[in-house]
């Protein structure tokens, strides 16, 4: 089989042919930038360009609209204006217009998000077909950032400290010639913000005020340079089918149906139906004729005719109450379906449950779906509808097949069920997992990354038409690698993770690639994965492997001593890692056979404390440690752990001084 060249390296092998386009000599421009008719000025691909330019050589390219060139000629594939327009000697053709078209430059071919990276005679076009992205990472922009990557430029996390711009007086560039579409249609990575899974709690434990923490964070975020790490990293495109738990459909719930129609939602363990105390999350009898005929006749209505974008049909998610025990509903799950555990809550919207062996329910809720799908078609045939491989229904139905028009989110972190969703029929798949969000409760360093890259290697190569991944909880100094990586493989699924993750360390840290990459390598194998019940937990780390990594650490501080911006970035890392070392420490307490002494404990936890104080003043985006405050209740409990002192929360203590990593230049001084 013939090796897949990926887009990157494409342009790294076409740049060494040739000769060379000038961009810019001895910091002065000696191109210019022609603006087509798909684009405005104001357009992140213009402004994107000119500033990464001006930062890696010091010159500042002048723009222009096509217009100005409707009397230019084309000869031998070089474009002559009149000496009047310009001086330039290279002509960066920026967005399709007619003298991208004149010079030899098409879009044909190419799908949705495609772009063109090419160069003749003196011309240099980055074109790109429209996907319905947004303005934050809109299709124009991706020919430039990919241009930019084969220049070095990288957006490894946000903020300034994460983005690389090599510094070089001439630029240039020669023989490119890429038509790439990215073959994934949908490339969505949810990120959260503001106060989200307890944040202002937590910082209300660390005694954080929150002002302060607004302008920290927005100084670490911002950069000087154009367009935001995810705009740089590719992610983007449309193709109309997002969504979520939406009731299975039935619009109003309880609130609006219950009185009327019990009989439409799931019966209990006690024998009733009433889901007044499951506020939003109520639970359907979804073998009942009645509320399949309401709900079908609800969408013809809504539709009056004609298709809309997908409509979901996906089950309430969470929430105290229980799948439907009626014999009805037991009937249509398949009794060789695989075994799954679930949850039996004692009454609706209380806590108290018991754990019971069942077979998958995914079969009722095809069969549901598919009822739903029919009544519906029959009228407006291209309606499609979401559905969900989750929860209780991830695995593939064993009886039912898939009506065409069912659109399934696989929400599964894994690629177990992939291919069993599509031999029950699913002709449509998207991939909708948590896996980004995994250990957002810890915010500890995890080993995911070549895991994710592989599983998205093979669903791409198998039909999935879009992502969206939940979520980045802004560990960037802990699962960075996991973000950048699951990003960079949306764009371009082909790309090997080990080439990338050469890349990551080589572009960010410059001498220190090396002990970094081992550092990496060391978390995958040493870092373990741990689960307490459904719910990830701190992962287990052995003392020894915590020194080797810190250890490939310090080495790359000391071989970017003489470059600052690497070496603020193993900074970053180092953070990161700390607070992973001194929490594996207090778990190691909380998990100790004999409890620990009491003094023990407070200097651990204490430690800790200031620790999470200090990276969210210094290293915002290192770790997430207000969300992380916000979920440490189980931890202070299995330790007895009341809080830190009154001397530490009046700040008098400060980190002791092995704890210098904390400072951007990592001296012997410590920062007072």
């Amino acid at each position: 089989m013939k090796p897949v060249l990926t887009l990157l390296a494409a342009l790294v092998f076409t740049m060494a042919q040739g000769a060379p386009l000038r961009l810019a000599d001895a910091g002065k421009p000696v191109a210019v930038i022609v603006v087509g008719e798909s684009l405005d000025a104001n357009d992140l691909a213009v402004s994107a360009l000119v500033s990464h330019v001006k930062q890696i050589s010091g010159a500042v390219l002048p723009v222009m609209k096509e217009a100005a060139f409707s009397d230019a000629r084309i000869e031998g594939g070089r474009i002559l204006p009149p000496v009047a327009k310009t001086t330039a000697e290279t002509f960066i053709l920026l967005g399709d217009g007619p003298l991208a078209r004149r010079a030899g430059f098409k879009l044909e071919g190419l799908g949705a998000g495609g772009i063109v990276i090419q160069t003749t005679g003196n011309a240099l076009a980055l074109l790109s077909k429209e996907d319905g992205s947004d303005s934050r990472g809109p299709a124009s922009a991706r020919p430039v950032f990919t241009l930019l990557q084969t220049l070095g430029c990288r957006s490894l996390w946000p903020g300034e400290g994460g983005k690389v711009v090599p510094k070089m007086t001439t630029l240039s560039v020669s023989d490119l010639n890429v038509r790439f579409t990215p073959s994934i249609g949908q490339r969505r990575i949810r990120f959260t913000s503001g106060d989200f899974r307890g944040s202002a709690q937590g910082r209300e434990w660390l005694g954080l005020d929150a002002a302060e923490l607004r302008t920290v964070s927005e100084a670490a975020t911002r950069t000087e340079s154009e367009g935001g790490w995810a705009a740089w990293n590719g992610l983007g495109g449309n193709i109309g089918i997002v969504g979520g738990a939406a009731g299975c459909g039935l619009e109003g719930g309880w609130a609006e149906h219950g009185a009327a129609h019990p009989e439409w939602f799931a019966l209990q363990p006690d024998g009733t139906r009433d889901q007044s105390k499951a506020k939003e999350r109520w639970r359907l009898c979804v073998s009942n004729p009645g509320l399949i005929e309401h709900v079908a006749k609800v969408i013809i209505k809504e539709l009056g005719g004609k298709a809309h974008p997908a409509i979901s049909l996906c089950p309430n998610d969470g929430g105290y109450s229980s799948f439907c025990l009626c014999e009805a509903c037991q009937k249509l799950d398949a009794p060789n379906g695989p075994k799954i555990n679930m949850l039996v809550f004692t009454k609706v919207g209380e806590a108290a449950r018991t754990e019971v062996e069942h077979v998958s329910l995914t079969d009722r809720y095809v069969h549901y779906w598919n009822a739903v799908a029919e009544r519906v078609t029959k009228v407006v045939p291209d309606q499609l509808f979401l559905v969900e491989a989750y929860s209780y229904y991830s695995d593939p139905p064993v009886r039912e097949r898939l009506h065409p028009n069912l659109v399934v989110r696989y929400v599964p972190s894994q690629a177990d069920g992939w291919k069993g969703w599509q031999a029950a029929g699913a002709r449509r798949v998207y991939w909708r997992p948590n896996n980004l969000g995994g250990g957002y409760r810890t915010g500890a360093l995890s080993p995911q990354a070549r895991e994710t890259a592989d599983t998205m290697r093979y669903l791409a190569a198998n039909g999935m038409l879009a992502t969206d991944m939940d979520s980045v909880f802004h560990n960037w100094a802990t699962q960075g690698l996991h973000y950048y990586t699951a990003a960079r493989l949306n764009w371009d699924p082909s790309l090997n993770f080990d080439a990338l993750l050469q890349d990551y360390c080589q572009t960010g840290f410059g001498a220190g690639a090396e002990p970094v990459k081992r550092y990496f390598l060391l978390a995958e194998q040493g870092v373990k994965p741990r689960k307490a019940g459904k719910r990830s937990t701190f992962p287990l780390i052995q003392p020894e492997t915590l020194t080797a990594m810190r250890g490939e650490l310090v080495a790359a501080a000391k071989a970017t001593a003489d470059d600052p911006a690497s070496h603020q970035r193993v900074a970053f890392l180092r953070a990161g890692f700390e607070f992973t070392a001194v929490s594996a420490e207090a778990h190691r307490l909380a998990e100790a056979e004999t409890r620990p002494a009491p003094a023990a404990v407070n200097a651990v936890m204490e430690r800790r404390w200031l620790m999470m104080r200090a990276i969210a003043q210094q290293h915002p985006l290192a770790v997430n440690v207000l969300v992380v405050a916000a979920n440490d209740a189980p931890l202070n409990a299995a330790l007895g752990w009341k809080g830190p002192s009154a001397l530490a929360r009046n700040g008098r203590l400060q980190l002791p001084a092995d704890d210098n990593w904390l400072n951007e230049d990592q001296s012997a001084t410590r920062k007072k």
